[in-house]
């Protein structure tokens, strides 16, 4: 027979491992005994409804901490409220490349003392809110590496080092919603809807309705008047559409021999004007050599015909020559008529000899 368990053993184990689990946290859990973490204050401007202690914090959402703290700060001279919410960063959760040994104490010796964390928020590290969950609206705190952004530090006395915060694009989209003017857009739609309403009941809308079926069988008997007349219509179009294809046909036909005719007496008209051109060209040639020499001719005449011409001036003295010899001869003849003799006696008188 199987031996019968006792219940005693078990309980003592589930409450052995239960004890285990606890004591792994308490030691080695984060904040535990056994880890080393670092606490640090951020103070968020907006809502932090959905963030609590033991919510995640992440680096590019990679898990490096939790939140520990979150509580209500008021200055009693001014009323002036603040909530800081401290977290606690693991080191051991962020190593440096190249090394085993976490970031925070591969930056110790660089920085010589000086808070690591501290000195990456000169590098752009920033701490913003953003929705875990959109069901439950659970937050976290996320940390990027936003070096665009300025730091935003208030100052206050705290116990933690101060990390600056900047909004995510949800808290930017919360504000935006809150912004809105609810109130008017609410007034104004009842407003549409009674607009609306008022439309749908009116007696116009009622009776452009009916013009609008009025007109609806209107057409329909338009389109049934051309549905009947469409086919001899159609049957005409074709009738006139072969007439016109066989129209075209004749021309073809009849222009085809003229085309050919013309074309040879372009050719032949071609073949005569090549000749007579060159005659044309040879005339103008000829014109052009008489209109040289006739040119040349007036110059020579121009020539003589000019007071200082050398001929003119020869022709003169001839002239005057047989002008003297005219009168010489006048003269004898006169005194031979007078005195016969004088051809005796080879001898003439008178003035002019």
């Amino acid at each position: 027979m199987r031996k019968r368990i006792d219940p005693r053993v078990i309980g003592s184990f589930v409450i052995g491992a239960v004890i285990l689990v606890v004591a792994g946290l308490i030691f080695f859990g984060p904040g535990g005994l056994f880890s080393e973490t670092r606490k640090y204050v951020v103070y968020f401007d907006s809502s932090v409804k959905g963030l609590n202690v033991g919510s995640p914090v992440r680096f590019r959402g990679v898990k490096v901490g939790q939140v520990s703290d979150i509580n209500i700060r008021v200055k009693p001279s001014t009323f002036q409220f603040h909530i800081p919410v401290v977290i606690e960063i693991l080191p051991s959760r962020i190593r440096a490349e190249g090394s085993q040994e976490g970031l925070f104490d591969a930056l110790k010796t660089p920085f010589k003392g000086r808070d690591p964390m501290l000195s990456l928020v000169e590098k752009g590290l920033r701490v913003q809110l953003q929705l875990d969950s959109l069901v439950t609206g659970q937050l976290f705190v996320n940390m990027d590496m936003l070096p665009d952004t300025p730091i935003q530090l208030t100052g206050h006395l705290n116990d933690y080092p101060e990390l600056p915060s900047v909004n995510s694009s949800f808290e930017e989209l919360t504000q935006t919603i809150e912004d809105i003017p609810l109130n008017e857009l609410a007034e104004k739609l009842i407003k549409s809807a009674e607009g609306f309403e008022k439309l749908i009941n009116s007696q116009e809308l009622h009776r452009a309705i009916r013009r609008l079926d009025e007109t609806t069988l209107l057409i329909n008997s338009v389109l049934t008047t051309l549905n009947s007349n469409i086919g001899p219509v159609t049957d005409s179009l074709q009738t006139t559409m072969a007439r016109a294809q066989q129209t075209i046909t004749n021309l073809d036909r009849n222009l085809t021999p003229l085309i050919l005719e013309t074309r040879q007496t372009i050719s032949k008209l071609d073949a005569k004007i090549d000749p007579a051109s060159m005659q044309l060209e040879e005339s103008l040639g000829a014109v052009k050599a008489a209109a040289n020499t006739t040119s040349e001719a007036a110059q020579q005449l121009k020539d003589l015909t000019s007071d200082d011409s050398a001929t003119l001036q020869r022709l003169n003295t001839t002239l005057k020559d047989l002008h003297d010899t005219s009168r010489s001869l006048r003269y004898f003849a006169k005194e031979l008529e007078q005195d016969p003799q004088i051809l005796l006696r080879g001898h003439i008188q008178g003035d002019n000899q």
